[in-house]
């Protein structure tokens, strides 16, 4: 897969923002997979700090977050089975306290999935527009699991008093944030946050997490 600096100047303006246009389906899914191939990474690289007791999570935290990490690479394997091909498998972490202090790991975690949930309601809605609605269908199943994702992570924020994380309760809206007109304004966001090249906290690569996954528990493994 190619790094971020081996990436074509097409592939980078897709990065660089939004599409003024509807996407194609091949951009949205490219797109979509490079997200779900971070959210491997970064999940695999709590998972092995919390083993090693380098991030304090309870038992029940980190089953939570094995789940999440085996659910992101069914999305990547289902997004690449049909066709799609990731911008970059390597990554960084804005800063290095997201795999060390348990508060900021939950708060990043809460917001990594806002953003993947608003992602996926702009693939929906590009999908309607193509004439895809196969395509809408998957889209709605992964953003459903990802706002799972969100309302765990706020759970444990708000139960542990996580600055930054408003609210009392996980499920807290009742409609989700359409915080994107289109998935590339969604890579845009990732690497203006750092995640994609410019993070001070170390760099990740898909390929040391995806052969490690824990999927026990998990079912509906394929759309």
């Amino acid at each position: 897969m190619a790094a971020l600096g081996d990436l074509g100047s097409s592939d980078l303006a897709t990065l660089r923002g939004g599409a003024k246009t509807c996407e194609s389906v091949q951009t949205i899914i490219n797109i979509a997979a490079t997200a779900e191939a971070l959210a491997v990474s970064a999940l695999g690289a709590a998972i092995g700090n919390a083993e090693s007791g380098k991030l304090q999570l309870s038992s029940e935290q980190l089953r939570f977050v094995k789940a999440a990490q085996c659910e992101e690479k069914d999305h990547y394997d289902y997004l690449v089975a049909a066709g799609a091909r990731p911008l970059t498998t390597t990554f960084t972490l804005p800063n290095s306290r997201i795999g060390t202090d348990p508060a900021t790991f939950l708060k990043t975690v809460v917001g990594l999935e806002e953003a993947f949930i608003a992602a996926y309601m702009a693939a929906a809605q590009e999908f309607a527009s193509l004439g895809q609605p196969s395509l809408v269908r998957v889209a709605l199943q992964i953003g459903g699991v990802e706002a799972e994702h969100r309302a765990h992570a706020r759970f444990y924020a708000i139960t542990a008093n996580v600055p930054g994380v408003p609210g009392k309760v996980p499920n807290n809206v009742a409609f989700e944030k359409a915080m994107f007109t289109s998935v590339g304004a969604a890579a845009g966001a990732l690497k203006s946050g750092g995640w994609l090249g410019s993070g001070s906290g170390g760099t990740l690569d898909f390929s040391d997490f995806a052969s490690h996954v824990d999927c026990s528990g998990v079912s509906n493994t394929r759309p």
